[in-house]
């Protein structure tokens, strides 16, 4: 998404016209869900993915179309026969995908706001006006609602725009894009734009490089920290947003840490893991992971109980840190802790890290065995 926001304002900056394909609703069975995009570009080329298959080939078809001259347009699918998957099976769904063709420098300007306001975490909430039948309020108008206060660009009416700024709250709660229709003359499709969480990974080691690369694949702002320049350098780490070297605790201590910060702990050793952990074991963050065995963790959880952390507050920590899937390479170990991280990112269900015991050590729920150094 970042990538095609990125290259919108580029396009209508040089005077090139490109086709912003949104999939704005689905029933039923479909490859991809509200939210998935296609930028096409004037050279035929693809940013991002409406699933791939007939569908994606239709749409783009017409979308390379409308490039020439054409106006957005709503097109809707019935996955039958016609438009089944490549393999030749039936979804048996229903999609509407949008076909914008953004050109203007209003929208240049909105979509290079987007951006800002996403690297100051700041939560978002898009709306596009899909179809109509009332004059003023045009199909492919489009205007951004910030949780700050800030209103970007107009719905051509401003009792609906008022309207629409109500549901901000529960668009973002739910993180979930859908069509709001209106007294059946308007459908706008609403799109929660979340900023990029941010994923800490204490410990440039191997594992710790693998993550980097990963995470930054997988749309995470990516800060990783180590006390080895050696280490913690950017040839190692090309894709780290942020490379911060020194003591590692301390470090994590002074880092702005909240509920958008992802803490990966994946030091050279346990003593640098324990301080790690109890820098940040208090905090707001939105995930805690700690890599090791059964035993090197129990180790480290008495001795943060021993000091007064709350065993609450030990409860929140993944450990041993990753999805279960028997992993044992590096690269395998990094894929573990990737997973987890999108799993907790996109809300899914799961068992919770920890479940207490009568005893002073909360019970360890695996996600991997004996996953890491000892």
């Amino acid at each position: 998404m970042r990538e095609i926001y990125q290259k919108i304002p580029e396009l209508i900056q040089t005077d090139q016209v490109g086709a912003y394909c949104t999939v704005v609703e689905t029933k039923g069975s479909t490859p991809q869900k509200p939210g998935s995009k296609l930028l096409i570009l004037p050279d035929l080329r693809n940013i991002g993915t409406l699933g791939g298959g007939c569908v994606e080939a239709e749409a783009r078809r017409q979308a390379i179309g409308l490039m020439q001259g054409g106006v957005p347009r709503l097109l809707e699918f019935q996955l039958d026969s016609d438009y089944g998957w490549d393999d030749g099976l039936i979804c048996g769904g229903n999609m509407k995908i949008f076909i914008d063709l953004p050109k203007t420098q209003v929208e240049a300007d909105m979509f290079t706001r987007i951006q800002e306001l996403s690297r100051e975490k700041v939560p978002l909430m898009s709306a596009t006006v899909v179809e109509s039948t009332q004059p003023d309020v045009r199909v492919g108008m489009k205007m951004v609602f910030a949780m700050n206060g800030q209103r970007i660009g107009t719905l051509g009416d401003l009792k609906l725009e008022a309207e629409i700024e109500t549901k901000i709250s529960d668009i973002l709660e739910q993180n979930r894009s859908g069509l709001y229709k209106k007294d059946r003359t308007v459908s706008i499709f609403l799109e929660p734009i979340q900023p990029r969480p941010t994923l800490l990974i204490a410990g440039a080691g191997h594992v710790g490089q693998a993550l980097c690369h990963i995470g930054s694949w997988l749309d995470f702002d990516i800060a990783i920290v180590d006390d080895r320049a050696d280490f913690a350098s950017k040839s190692r780490l090309p894709e780290a947003d942020e490379i911060i070297i020194g003591d590692i605790a301390e470090e994590l201590r002074q880092y702005p840490i909240n509920h958008l910060t992802y803490i990966v702990i994946v030091t050279r050793g346990h003593q640098h893991d324990e301080s790690a952990l109890h820098s940040v074991v208090e905090s707001d963050a939105g995930y805690i992971g700690l890599i090791g065995s059964r035993r090197k963790i129990k180790l480290i959880f008495d001795d943060l109980l021993d000091v007064g952390i709350p065993i609450e507050k030990l409860q929140r920590v993944y450990a041993p840190i990753g999805l279960d899937i028997n992993s044992k390479t590096v690269p395998e170990i990094a894929v573990s802790i990737a997973s987890q991280l999108i799993q907790v990112r996109n809300g899914a269900k799961m068992s919770k890290p920890f479940e207490a015991q009568p005893a002073r050590m909360p019970s360890i729920k695996l996600t991997g065995e004996e996953n890491g150094q000892d």
